[in-house]
C-alpha cells in the first residue's frame, strides 16, 4: 500500500517574517504558505527577535487557517554571518530532526529566502550533499514574477556535492582549554562573556561549562541542581562575569533545552514599550500598533526566559510580571482574552536589589518570588585561576580565525594577573583581542595591552624617558642607543637569550639583530653577560 509521504519544511526566519516592518506584503515563509501545503514546518531561530518573529508565524498561520504544525528550533549564533558556526550547527540541528522521524516517510523542503545570505548559502549546501530527500524551493516576489508569488524548484538546477560525513554533537558548549600551538582544532567561538577554562580531570562530570577556580565550579553545580526544577533562578554577579552564559547554560541542561531561549534585557527597553515587549499587544492596542505583537513572554511558552537586570523593570510592570509567573496568564497589551504560558524565568542583575527595595523602586513579592534559587557568580579578580584559560582560549581562536600565531609574552601574562578586572571576562577578552589586534607580529608585549592593564606594571618598568632639557643638554643619540638597548635586552630575556626568538620579538630578522649586537650594542653586550652566540 503506497503511504504518501508527510511534507516538512525547514527554514531560517528572517527580518522579513512574517511581514516586512515597512511592507503590507507577507514575508518569504508565509507567501509560500499560503500557496503551497505542508505538514509540518521547523523555524530555525537566531535570536531572540526570530523567536518572536516564529511565533507571530504562528498566529499569522491560526489567522490564514493554515493547518501546518510549527516548531521553533533555537539555533543561537555567535557571530549571523559565520559560514563554519552556521554550517556547524545546522548538521547538529538538521540530523536531530531526522533522526527524530526516522519512523515515518517524509520528504523535506528547504525554503532559501529567509535568514542572512551565509545562513542561505548553508541551508543551500546542507540540500546539495545528499543525505536527506531534500527539494530546494526559491520563493519569486510578486514584483519579480507578473504580480503574484511563485516559488521555484531549484533542486535540479545546481549540481551535487559529495557528502561530508562529519562528527554530529547534539550540544556544543566549550571544550577543552587548546594551547596556542593547537588553534587550528578548536572549533568553539568565544563571546564577550565565555566561561572557558581547561579541562576537568580525568572522573569528573561533563558539565559542558569547564571551571578551574572552585568559585566558579561552586557556581556551576549550584546550576547544574538547579536545572532539574522548574522554579525560577536569580543570579548575581558584577557586568561582564557571565550571567547570560550561565542561564543559557542552566536552560541547555534542563527539560526545556529543546524550546526556545529568550534573551531579554531589561535595562535596554525604553519604559513605554516595556510592557508591550515582555507582555505584547493587539493590533490597534495603541498608535502604531499596525500589526500583533507576541511578546517574550509567549515567545518562550514550553522554555526559558531570561531577564537580565531585571531590576531596571517599571514598577508597574513588575506587578503585572507578578502575576503571570504565579498563575502563567496575562492580558496582552489591548486584549479582551488571557493568554496562557508555561514559561521558566531566569533573572539576573548586578545591582542590589535589597537596595532597590528598600528605594521602592523594586517590589519585595517579586523579589521574593525570583530568589528562589540564587546563585552569585564570583567576579574575575576573585577566580584568578580562570584568566590564563580565558586567555589561551581568546588567542587560540584568534589564531585560527584570521591565520596568525599570536602570543602573550611573560611580562604581558604577568600584567593580566595583576589587573583587578572591574569589567571582569568581558573586559579581559575584549583587552586580549585588541592587543592582538594592535601587536604587528606574533608576541604580544605589555605595551600592546590597554592603558589600564599597562598601569599594572612595577613603577621601574613605567618610567618613561624624560622629555625636559636641562640647560646644557643632552646627547640625544646616546640616549636614543640607550632606549633601543633597553628592548633588545628585554627580547633577549624574553627570548631566554634566543636570538633568533628575540629578533622575532622586535620585528627584525635574525641578521639584522645580531649585527646591532656586534656592531653598536658591543659594550651593552659585554657588560650585562649577552655574549654572542
Amino acid at each position: 500500500m503506497y503511504i504518501m509521504a508527510r511534507k516538512i519544511l525547514i527554514t531560517f526566519v528572517g527580518m522579513k517574517d512574517p511581514y516586512p516592518a515597512d511592507d503590507d506584503a507577507p514575508g518569504p515563509i508565509l507567501s509560500l504558505l499560503k500557496i503551497r501545503q505542508f505538514d509540518e514546518l521547523y523555524v530555525l531561530c537566531a535570536g531572540a527577535g526570530a523567536v518572536e518573529r516564529a511565533k507571530d508565524l504562528e498566529e499569522e498561520m491560526r489567522a490564514e487557517k493554515i493547518a501546518a504544525r510549527l516548531n521553533v528550533v533555537d539555533f543561537p549564533l555567535e557571530d549571523l554571518v559565520s559560514y563554519e558556526e552556521i554550517w556547524r550547527k545546522l548538521e547538529t540541528v538538521l540530523t536531530t530532526i531526522d533522526q527524530s522521524m526516522s519512523s515515518q516517510t517524509n520528504e523535506w523542503y528547504f525554503l532559501l529566502d529567509s535568514g542572512t545570505p551565509q545562513m542561505k548559502s548553508c541551508l543551500l549546501l546542507a540540500g546539495k550533499t545528499g543525505r536527506y530527500r531534500v527539494r530546494l524551493l526559491q520563493g519569486i516576489p510578486p514584483h519579480y514574477a507578473q504580480g503574484a508569488y511563485r516559488v521555484r524548484d531549484i533542486t535540479d538546477a545546481t549540481p551535487s556535492l559529495p557528502v561530508q560525513r562529519a562528527p554530529v554533537r547534539s550540544r556544543i558548549l566549550f571544550q577543552g582549554a587548546p594551547d596556542i600551538g593547537d588553534a587550528a582544532m578548536c572549533h568553539e567561538s568565544t563571546t564577550a562573556e565565555a566561561l572557558y577554562t581547561p579541562d576537568f580531570e580525568a572522573g569528573e562530570p561533563d558539565r559542558g561549562i569547564i571551571a578551574t577556580s572552585n568559585a566558579l565550579r561552586e557556581a556551576l553545580g549550584r546550576a547544574e541542581r538547579a536545572a532539574r526544577y522548574n522554579e525560577p533562578v536569580l543570579i548575581l554577579g558584577e557586568t561582564g562575569t557571565g550571567k547570560t552564559m550561565l542561564a543559557r547554560y542552566i536552560h541547555e541542561q534542563s527539560r526545556r533545552s529543546q524550546a526556545p531561549f529568550i534573551e531579554l534585557n531589561c535595562s535596554a527597553i525604553p519604559e513605554g514599550l516595556a510592557e508591550s515587549t515582555l507582555f505584547g499587544h493587539e493590533r490597534g492596542a495603541f498608535t502604531g500598533a499596525d500589526r500583533a505583537k507576541t511578546g517574550a513572554l509567549r515567545s518562550a511558552d514550553k522554555g526559558t526566559l531570561f531577564l537580565d537586570e531585571v531590576g531596571d523593570l517599571p514598577p508597574f510592570v513588575q506587578a503585572k510580571l507578578l502575576k503571570a509567573i504565579e498563575d502563567k496568564t496575562f492580558y496582552p497589551v489591548g486584549a479582551d482574552h488571557l493568554a496562557t504560558v508555561d514559561v521558566r524565568i531566569i533573572a539576573a542583575t548586578n545591582s542590589d536589589l535589597k537596595q532597590k527595595i528598600a528605594q521602592g523602586s523594586f517590589r519585595r513579592d517579586l523579589y521574593e518570588r525570583l530568589n528562589v534559587i540564587a546563585i552569585t557568580i564570583p567576579p574575575l579578580r576573585q577566580r584568578k585561576e580562570d584568566i590564563e584559560a580565558l586567555v589561551r582560549k581568546t588567542l587560540a581562536t584568534w589564531n585560527k580565525d584570521y591565520g596568525e600565531h599570536k602570543y602573550l609574552t611573560e611580562e604581558a601574562q604577568e600584567l593580566l594577573l595583576r589587573y583587578t578586572w572591574p569589567g571582569n571576562v568581558r573586559e579581559l577578552l575584549n583587552a586580549v583581542r585588541s592587543a592582538a589586534a594592535i601587536a604587528q607580529h606574533d608576541a604580544i608585549l605589555p605595551d600592546h595591552l590597554p592603558s589600564d592593564v599597562r598601569a599594572m606594571q612595577p613603577a621601574r618598568a613605567q618610567e618613561m624617558p624624560p622629555t625636559d632639557l636641562h640647560e646644557d643638554g643632552i646627547d640625544l643619540r646616546a640616549r636614543m642607543l640607550q632606549i633601543e638597548w633597553e628592548y633588545f635586552a628585554r627580547a633577549l630575556r624574553q627570548s631566554h637569550g634566543n636570538r633568533e626568538a628575540a629578533a622575532r620579538l622586535l620585528g627584525l630578522t635574525g641578521h639584522s639583530f645580531r649585527k646591532a649586537l656586534r656592531e653598536r650594542f658591543a659594550s651593552f653586550v659585554q657588560s650585562e653577560g649577552w655574549n654572542e652566540e
